[in-house]
C-alpha cells in the first residue's frame, strides 16, 4: 500500500509541475500577445489555439491535485445538514460515482482517439488534437486509481450491516 500511495504522490507531483508550467505559458503568452498587439499592432495567430491547449491540460491536472487532498465541491451543503448515516451513503455514492466518471473518461478518449489522432490545430500542424484531450484520459486514470475502493466497500457493507467496521472487507468483492 506504501508503493502504492508513492506511486499516486509522484503521479500528483507530475501533474502539479505541469499544471504550474501551463499556468506560466498562458500568463506569458496572454501578456505577450496583449504588448505586442497594443504597441505594434500585430497579433499572433497561434495564440488562441496554444490558449486552449494549455488551458484544457491545466484544468485536467488541476482535476487531480484537487481529487488526491478532496477539495472538489461535492454536495457539500446537504452533506453537512444530514445526519451521519446518510452522510456515509453520500460518501460512498460520491466514490463510486468518481470512480465510474474515472473510467468514462478514458473510455471516450480511448473510443475518440483514431479521430483526434487524424485531425491537427489549424495554426500549430504537427501537433495532434490527441494531445488535446490526452489529460482527461489522464485524469480519468487518476479517479479510478486513487480512490480506495476497499474503503467504500467497507463503508458500504458496515452501513447494510453485513460486514463489521473492524473487519477487512473479503477480497471477493472488490
Amino acid at each position: 500500500m506504501r508503493l502504492y500511495r508513492k506511486f499516486l504522490d509522484i503521479f500528483k507531483l507530475i501533474s502539479t509541475v505541469i499544471m504550474l508550467v501551463c499556468i506560466l505559458g498562458i500568463v506569458c503568452l496572454m501578456l505577450s500577445e496583449l504588448i505586442v498587439r497594443n504597441t505594434i499592432n500585430i497579433s499572433f495567430r497561434f495564440s488562441t489555439e496554444l490558449n486552449g491547449f494549455l488551458f484544457m491540460w491545466m484544468a485536467f491536472m488541476g482535476l487531480i491535485i484537487l481529487v488526491d487532498e478532496s477539495r472538489m465541491i461535492n454536495l457539500d451543503m446537504i452533506y453537512a445538514r444530514v445526519p451521519d448515516n446518510i452522510r456515509n451513503i453520500f460518501w460512498i455514492i460520491i466514490r463510486f460515482a468518481t470512480i465510474f466518471l474515472g473510467i468514462v473518461m478514458i473510455i471516450s478518449y480511448k473510443d475518440m482517439y483514431p479521430i483526434l489522432a487524424t485531425s491537427k490545430f489549424s495554426t500549430m500542424q504537427k501537433l495532434t488534437k490527441a494531445w488535446h484531450y490526452l489529460p482527461s484520459a489522464i485524469a480519468g486514470g487518476y479517479l479510478s486509481l486513487s480512490l480506495r475502493l476497499k474503503e467504500a466497500m467497507k463503508e458500504l457493507l458496515s452501513i447494510l450491516r453485513l460486514w463489521p467496521k473492524a473487519s477487512r472487507v473479503p477480497y471477493f468483492l472488490l
